[in-house]
Order: C-alpha cells, then sequence, then structure tokens
C-alpha cells in the first residue's frame, strides 16, 4: 500500500516547516519554494513507500536516491534536466536539514547528476497541430469550463506563458487600457506582456461572463476550478495530457505520439513561432522573461521547412 501525500506531510511536518522556512529567509522565489517542496514530498513519498511508519531520514542511502532518480526516469519519463533539479531539491533538503542537526549527513551529494543532452531542439507543434490541438478542447472539457480552458492554453501558445505564471495569474494584473497583463515569472521578476486582440477579449469575456464564483481568500484568481478555488498547477497539466491522449488515439494524428505534448511545449511553440516570424531574439527573450538570452536561443532553430525555401534557387543554367 502506497503512503499518502497527506500521511507524508504529516510525518515530516516539522522538516518540511524548517525547509520552507529557511528558503523564505533565503529569500527565494514563491516559484522556488513550491517547486523544491514538491519535488522533496514526491521524494519521501517513494522511500517511505509500503511503511506504517516514519523513516528516520539519516537511514536513507546513496542506493535509495539512486532507485529514486532511476524511478523519475523509467517510470514518470522525466529528462535529465527534470531529474536534476529534483536531485538538487533534495540535497537543498538535507543541507537544510543538516544545518539545523536534524541529519548527520547529506546523501544525496554523493551522487553525479544526470548528463543532460546539448544543443537538442525544443519540441513544438506546427501551425496546423496547434490550430487541431485547439479544437479538441471542446471534446476533454466540461461545457461551463470550455472558454477557461481555451484562455488558459491560449496563454501559453500566444503568449509564452508557464503553468506556474498561469497558476498565479490575479484579475488586478490586467490592464484593461493596455489590453495586456503583468507577469510574476520566475525569481518574482515581472514582465508586461501585450496580448492578442482576440485572446485579450476572450480573458475578458470568460472573467466577466464564465468565471466560477471564488471562494474566500481565491477572488483575485483568474482561473478558478470547479471548488471556487485558484485552479492548480496539476489541473492545467492535465488538460492539455487528455488533449494530447485524445489525439493519440486517432491515427491521422501520429505526430503526436512523437512529440508527447505537454503544457510546457505550447510555450515552446509560440517562441519558435515568433523566431520563424522574424521577431528579433531580444523581444523574444522579453516577452518569455528569460533572465539570459543564451536560454532564448534555443528558439533560433532552424527548420526542414526553412531549409526547403532557402534551397528553392534557380540554378538549371549552370548544368546546360
Amino acid at each position: 500500500m502506497e503512503t499518502s501525500k497527506e500521511l507524508v506531510k504529516s510525518w515530516y511536518e516539522e522538516e518540511l516547516a524548517i525547509f520552507q522556512t529557511d528558503m523564505d529567509n533565503k529569500d527565494y522565489s514563491p516559484f522556488t519554494i513550491d517547486n523544491y517542496l514538491r519535488d522533496v514530498i514526491m521524494f519521501l513519498e517513494f522511500v517511505t513507500r509500503n511503511q506504517q511508519t516514519k523513516k528516520d531520514l539519516d537511514h536513507v542511502n546513496k542506493m535509495q536516491i539512486t532507485l529514486y532518480m532511476n524511478m523519475l526516469k523509467s517510470k514518470r519519463g522525466n529528462r535529465a534536466t527534470t531529474r536534476n533539479r529534483r536531485l538538487t531539491s533534495v540535497r537543498s533538503f538535507y543541507r537544510c536539514l543538516l544545518s539545523y542537526e536534524l541529519v548527520s549527513r547529506n546523501p544525496a551529494a554523493e551522487l553525479d547528476s544526470a548528463k543532460e543532452r546539448t544543443g537538442a531542439l525544443p519540441i513544438y507543434l506546427e501551425k496546423d497541430e496547434l490550430k487541431m490541438f485547439f479544437c479538441q478542447i471542446e471534446h476533454v472539457s466540461q461545457s461551463r469550463h470550455v472558454i477557461r480552458n481555451k484562455v488558459m492554453l491560449g496563454l501559453m501558445a500566444f503568449a509564452g506563458l508557464r503553468v506556474t505564471e498561469i497558476h498565479h495569474l490575479n484579475c488586478s494584473y490586467i490592464n484593461t487600457e493596455k489590453k495586456g497583463i503583468m507577469v510574476v515569472g520566475k525569481g518574482n521578476k515581472t514582465r508586461y506582456l501585450p496580448l492578442p486582440q482576440v485572446l485579450f477579449n476572450q480573458l475578458i469575456d470568460y472573467i466577466e461572463h464564465e468565471r466560477e464564483l471564488p471562494m474566500k481568500g481565491h477572488e483575485d484568481a483568474v482561473f478558478i476550478s470547479r471548488k471556487g478555488k485558484r485552479i492548480s498547477r496539476r489541473r492545467i497539466q492535465e488538460i492539455t495530457e487528455r488533449i494530447r491522449e485524445n489525439l493519440e488515439t486517432q491515427s491521422e494524428f501520429d505526430t503526436y505520439k512523437t512529440k508527447r505534448i505537454s503544457s510546457h511545449k505550447l510555450r515552446h511553440s509560440f517562441a519558435t513561432h515568433l523566431v520563424q516570424g522574424g521577431t528579433d531574439i531580444r523581444t523574444v527573450q522579453e516577452l518569455l522573461g528569460h533572465t539570459n538570452l543564451n536560454t532564448t536561443q534555443k528558439y533560433t532553430h532552424v527548420s526542414d521547412k526553412q531549409k526547403e525555401r532557402a534551397m528553392e534557387m534557380e540554378i538549371g543554367e549552370y548544368f546546360q
């Protein structure tokens, strides 16, 4: 019997609270704190699986962490970058507990990070694939959530928002005069995003006519769940996953099986289409909220179609 998440959180309530406080005191962004806590809870679920009592964290060894990393790769399909981030979270967790003398060592420090691929091109949807993707929203959504889901996915595909940024988006961030939004990204860095007119109109229409009545404490959240709470990051991802699964069952959409579309790949699509359309890389960097220009450079890859167009030259006279 798998250990429930809530049971794990109750077992390690003190350790998790200290870790969260320590990160907050070090001015980690809410984005980073949430990610690290989620990673650590997942790790604790793994090492305490099939157990009825709390496991002493000093008894966790290198082999168990290695098995955990293998599970992330084989069962969850996490790529090297994601696995390394989760390992960093566990290392930070143990480092914090070590500084407060709650453990005697950091077993995660003994593991090497996974080798990450360099130069890999980001996976994205072509415009016709993106159109078909959006056509599926009505098939996987409850009727009252169709507009909400279209706007959420639209903000990823046509404005480049991250899942977390959509989760944190507030009504007070909307600028009706400029027809844009303020986005709080990684490291609490804010950026202003003007929205395409159609997308902005859809956003306002959703808020005014389709938005669920929010519970107390969730009044400012743009996207509300059926329970009246700010929609969770996981729920946003699940909507994308359901669309992908629906497409993968249809033989005429074989490309979706190889691309393994996720919420983040909608953001990839936005960036790639901007670059292919001639938008300068610095503007793309600002729209995506990248601190480092090198992060944005990966979207300057050249597609096969661009190569084909470049090679459409008249050279017959040279071969007469």
